[in-house]
C-alpha cells in the first residue's frame, strides 16, 4: 500500500505534467502560416516568444516586417527547419516545444549555471494564483526572494507587470546577490525561487536576464527583472512559458528535489 508521501509526491509529479503543454498558447494562433506583411495579436504572440527564445531583440510591435523575418529564418536554422522566413505549422510547434533551442548567446551572456534538481531546496512556498499575488504584491512594495537551491536570498521591490511581477532588487548588494543566484553575471536561466511577501512564502520562478524599461532607480541595474508565480503569463500575448511554470511546481513542494 502506498504511504502518504509517495501518493503526495505521484499527486505533484501528474500536477506538473498537466502544467507543462508541448506548445503553450497553440489556440491563439487560429490561421497558419503566419508571414511578412501580417499583423495583430497572433504576430504580437510570436514575436514575444522570439525575443524570449533569444532571437528578437525588440519589443513585440504586432507587424511581421524584415527584423521578424530574419529572426525566425534564425529559430529555422538553429531548429533544422525549412529556413522559409514564415510561421508554418512545424515551426510553430518548434517554437513552444520544451525541448526548443533557444538563440545563439554570445559570451557576454552566460548560459544555464548553477544546482538544481539534483540539490534540495532551502524553502518552499505555497501555489498562489498570480491574481492573488497581484493585489498583495502592488508596485512600490518590497519581498524578500530566496533562491531554491543556493539558499541565498535578496530584496526587490515591484515596479511594473500586469501578468507577472517585474522587480528590480532593493540595492547594489541585492542586484550582487540576484547575479550570484545565476553564477555571478546575468544568464538566461529562469531558476525556482521563494519570494516572501507580509510574511507568507509564495512559489516563483526568477528570470536571470533584465529586460524593458523603468523609471526606478532603487539599483543600476537598466531595466527590471521577471518573477512568475503561480498561472503567471508574458503581459504581451498572455503567453503560459513552461520553464516558469516548472519552477514554480519545484519551489512549491520537497518533491521537486526528487523529480
Amino acid at each position: 500500500m502506498l504511504s502518504m508521501k509517495k501518493i503526495f509526491l505521484v499527486t505533484i509529479s501528474i500536477l506538473m505534467i498537466l502544467a507543462l503543454p508541448l506548445h503553450a498558447g497553440a489556440s491563439s494562433i487560429a490561421d497558419l502560416p503566419v508571414k511578412k506583411g501580417q499583423e495583430g495579436n497572433d504576430v504580437v504572440i510570436l514575436q514575444q516568444r522570439l525575443a524570449d527564445l533569444g532571437y528578437l531583440h525588440f519589443r513585440a510591435t504586432g507587424y511581421y516586417g524584415d527584423m521578424t523575418v530574419d529572426a525566425v529564418k534564425a529559430f529555422q536554422a538553429r531548429n533544422k527547419l525549412e529556413r522559409s522566413g514564415q510561421i508554418d505549422s512545424a515551426t510553430y510547434v518548434k517554437l513552444f516545444a520544451r525541448e526548443v533551442v533557444r538563440g545563439s548567446a554570445g559570451t557576454a551572456i552566460r548560459r544555464v549555471t548553477g544546482p538544481r534538481l539534483l540539490a534540495k531546496g532551502e524553502a518552499y512556498g505555497e501555489l498562489i494564483p498570480w491574481k492573488t499575488v497581484n493585489s498583495i504584491f502592488t508596485e512600490g512594495a518590497r519581498a524578500k526572494v530566496q533562491d531554491l537551491y543556493t539558499g541565498y536570498t535578496y530584496t526587490v521591490i515591484r515596479v511594473a507587470g500586469r501578468n507577472h511581477a517585474d522587480v528590480q532588487p532593493a540595492s547594489e548588494a541585492d542586484l550582487s546577490t540576484y547575479k550570484k543566484c545565476f553564477g555571478g553575471a546575468f544568464t538566461w536561466e529562469k531558476r525556482p525561487a521563494v519570494v516572501e511577501i507580509d510574511g507568507v512564502l509564495y512559489a516563483a520562478s526568477v528570470f536571470g536576464y533584465p529586460n524593458g524599461n523603468t523609471e526606478a532607480n532603487y539599483c543600476s541595474l537598466e531595466g527590471c527583472i521577471c518573477v512568475y508565480f503561480y498561472e503567471s503569463t508574458s503581459d504581451i500575448g498572455g503567453i503560459a512559458d513552461s520553464e516558469h511554470t516548472t519552477n514554480v511546481y519545484l519551489a512549491s513542494s520537497p518533491a521537486g528535489a526528487v523529480r
